[in-house]
């Protein structure tokens, strides 16, 4: 089997009980042990027996597992953690979970904004309503949040736009399309959102 997880390999993960990604790089895996170097400042959110979320970009993909914290080292500040190994060979490169958001955000096409209102997500792009005119040729710059409120500015690439049907004089338009530059932790930020939103809606 090709490995997907290798040394130096960066990945981020989520501590319980913190939002957000910390990132962090793979010093070496021992059987089904991974050590990691980990910033001074991160090492508090780490305790023995933890069951971290962990998530790193692959080709064509994102990978993710719940390994469990084995090791402290705060003298070198690195941690290790342990993952079942039977799990891990049956790892594969997940298709990006898309979920139903409703939000507002900020699209701008040359010297115009307008505000749009999103209609799904997923980390690979959205789907959403707008008054704007644009063109499948054309990038656009955007600004969105999810409910941490940070803002993830990056480039949005239509490739399919719809008349809205209905009998409101506003026309708007239906459009979806994918993400462009899209920053490596805001990814994670909105993998780990949409699972969330997903099991709790499973949870319903």
């Amino acid at each position: 089997m090709k490995n997907l997880i290798k040394n130096n390999q960066k990945v981020y993960m989520i501590p319980k009980d913190i939002q957000g990604g910390l990132s962090s790089a793979i010093n070496k895996i021992v059987g089904s042990t991974i050590e990691m170097d980990i910033k001074k400042d991160d090492m508090k959110y780490y305790s023995l027996g933890d069951v971290v979320e962990m998530f790193t970009v692959i080709d064509d993909g994102i990978l993710y597992f719940k390994p469990r914290v084995v090791e402290i080292d705060k003298g070198q500040n690195t941690i290790k953690v342990e993952f079942d190994k039977t799990k891990y060979d049956q790892l594969q490169r997940r298709e990006y979970t898309r979920i139903d958001f409703k939000n507002e955000f900020t699209l701008k096409s040359e010297d115009k904004s307008f505000v749009c209102t999103c209609i799904d997500l997923s980390a690979g792009g959205m789907k959403f309503e707008t008054e704007a005119d644009l063109k499948c040729s054309q990038d656009y710059e955007i600004e969105f949040s999810l409910e941490s409120k940070i803002p993830i500015e990056c480039f949005f690439k239509p490739i399919r736009i719809d008349k809205k049907k209905g009998r409101s004089k506003v026309k708007k338009n239906i459009v979806s399309g994918r993400f462009i530059a899209l920053k490596n932790i805001d990814k994670i930020a909105i993998v780990q959102f949409c699972f969330k939103k997903q099991m709790e809606n499973k949870n319903k």
